[in-house]
């Protein structure tokens, strides 16, 4: 099935809220994209709920990790009343000590997203991460960021 432009285009606009949220580090606007029943299947078969999600994302922001990745969609597809996406996300995150000691990984997963529209809004109601790799890419020294 061919999916409207449309759609697509409506979840890019969720990815972008989401994006903002985070390096903003706005942990209620980055929640909202998430529904309250969240079930977050991580790569080693756990499943975490939003609460879980949300103190994790946190904890990140509170330790001032710098992020950035940019995403490729390999499927999108409608079940029901549900859109399923699947991405793959490559990325880079800095973590910094005492503003001058940065290390830094790049990060590649691969998962599937379920979108559910909740009050008129599309949110995710399920992840499951197929796979997730992060791999140590350096150390810096100085003050401030790239």
């Amino acid at each position: 099935m061919v999916l409207p432009r449309s759609l697509e285009e409506e979840l890019d606009k969720r990815h972008a809220v989401a994006r903002v949220a985070f390096l903003n580090r706005d942990i209620a606007a980055y929640g909202a994209l998430f529904s309250p029943n969240l079930a977050y299947q991580q790569v080693d078969g756990s499943v975490i709920g939003r609460r879980q999600l949300l103190n994790d994302v946190e904890v990140q922001f509170r330790r001032g990790y710098k992020a950035t990745w940019h995403f490729s969609r390999e499927d999108l597809k409608v079940d029901g009343d549900e859109i399923i996406e699947t991405l793959v996300q490559l990325g880079t995150i800095e973590a910094s000590a005492f503003g001058l000691i940065h290390r830094s990984w790049r990060l590649n997963r691969r998962a599937a997203y379920v979108w559910t529209k909740v009050t008129g809004i599309w949110m995710i109601t399920r992840v499951k991460v197929f796979s997730e790799e992060l791999k140590h890419s350096g150390w810096r020294f100085g003050f401030g960021r790239r």
